[in-house]
């Protein structure tokens, strides 16, 4: 997911809750799936596949982030209809 924040920035979105701590597969410490606005909402649905590890619980894990920042940010109808509630597909996919 390309990213326009900084690291002290990603930090300060992590700490209020607004982007995701680094998976443990990630030999990163950056924050990730940034979540502040409608822009960053929709970069992070088009970035579920990317998840690391690549599994369907890490992505379901990621989706469901994504669906409470969107609820927070009042965007809940941004969220793809194949997407249930546990952040798994409807229709069974990855």
């Amino acid at each position: 997911m390309a990213n326009t924040y900084t690291a002290d920035q990603l930090q300060q979105l992590r700490s209020r809750g607004h982007a995701m701590p680094p998976s443990a597969a990630n030999d990163s410490d950056s924050p990730r799936f940034p979540v502040a606005n409608a822009a960053d909402l929709a970069k992070a649905i088009q970035a579920v596949g990317r998840a690391r590890p690549n599994t369907n619980a890490e992505r379901a894990k990621v989706r469901r982030y994504i669906m409470g920042r969107a609820r927070a940010l009042g965007l809940s109808s941004q969220i793809p209809d194949n997407w249930a509630a546990d952040g798994s597909l409807k229709d069974g996919g990855p």
